[in-house]
């Protein structure tokens, strides 16, 4: 097992893995220059961190070209030179073309609540407190809509990372009064089929308790669900008819995670777990770093 008191490095690990919560109105480009070169950083000391770990259970060979990885749970994303950072009803574009002058190049207006952003297949997804949003990006310095989902009543309102396989894109809500607006009947699971990027389909909903981050390998899909205290997993080999295994983990307010390879950090309230996905049926925790 796997244990620091490093200071240093717990505090590094929080900015990494916890999401930017503010995306000012008026982000000014010597603010984003100044996040650019602290995000770059903080990206190698995870890497450092995980490849820390590794080496303490000697089994380092797929890190031997680890880059920067990101949760569920975060508000900006780089993708070809260009940047694309979430404000509450904005998706602002930065040209990192020179990394010492990012420019803001566009600004695509949205709903208010956009919540979290990943880059998949050359396209943006984001998760809002309303809906699930997807993004051309043909021309990655100016992103376009492509689509935007309509959520029933009992799921409105809810916080909306997401992550996405192939032709599917997995989605929680998580329902929570005064954080995520007025509390609502029901936090789940959602799957769409995203195939036609330009009309998404509900094809799933899986009621859980407080769901969070998300991750995924293989056809094992990884939920935080800080209602049960659990890392739920579930196969996905049928994405149309997710199946919840006897496999979830225990884990005490987990919030996001990062899969990389056969390891798998997740975040919680009070430290960074690190588990070993090598056996899906067994997952281990094989290291703890305290926040």
């Amino acid at each position: 097992m796997f244990d620091t008191k490093n200071y240093a490095t717990r505090n590094f690990l929080a900015l990494c893995i916890r999401p930017l919560n503010i995306a000012p109105a008026n982000w000014n480009l010597a603010f984003t220059h100044s996040f650019l070169s602290n995000m770059k950083q903080l990206s190698q000391l995870l890497i450092a961190a995980m490849l820390l770990v590794v080496s303490c259970t000697q089994d380092n060979t797929e890190f031997a070209d680890a880059t920067g990885k990101s949760g569920s749970i975060t508000r900006f994303a780089v993708h070809n030179n260009y940047m694309y950072v979430l404000n509450l009803n904005e998706v602002q574009t930065y040209s990192l073309a020179n990394a010492d002058k990012p420019v803001l190049v566009h600004r695509l207006p949205t709903a208010y609540g956009l919540e979290t952003i990943i880059v998949y297949d050359n396209t943006i997804f984001l998760g809002s407190r309303t809906s699930l949003y997807i993004l051309g990006i043909d021309n990655p310095a100016a992103p376009v809509l492509l689509s935007q989902t309509s959520r029933i009543e009992a799921l409105s309102r809810g916080c909306d990372p997401v992550v996405v396989k192939d032709n599917f894109a997995y989605s929680t809500i998580k329902i929570i009064a005064n954080i995520c607006g007025q509390a609502a009947a029901q936090s789940a699971l959602l799957v769409y089929d995203v195939s036609d990027r330009t009309a998404p389909i509900q094809v799933g909903i899986y009621p859980l308790s407080l769901p969070n981050g998300l991750g995924y390998k293989d056809n094992y899909l990884f939920v935080c669900d800080e209602g049960s205290d659990r890392l739920e997993v579930f196969d996905i080999s049928n994405p149309r008819s997710l199946q919840l295994t006897d496999y979830s983990v225990p884990i005490t307010d987990p919030s996001d995670l990062i899969v990389y390879g056969e390891k798998m950090l997740v975040s919680t309230k009070t430290d960074f777990q690190i588990y070993d996905l090598s056996d899906i049926t067994a997952i281990r925790r094989i290291g703890l770093i305290e926040k």
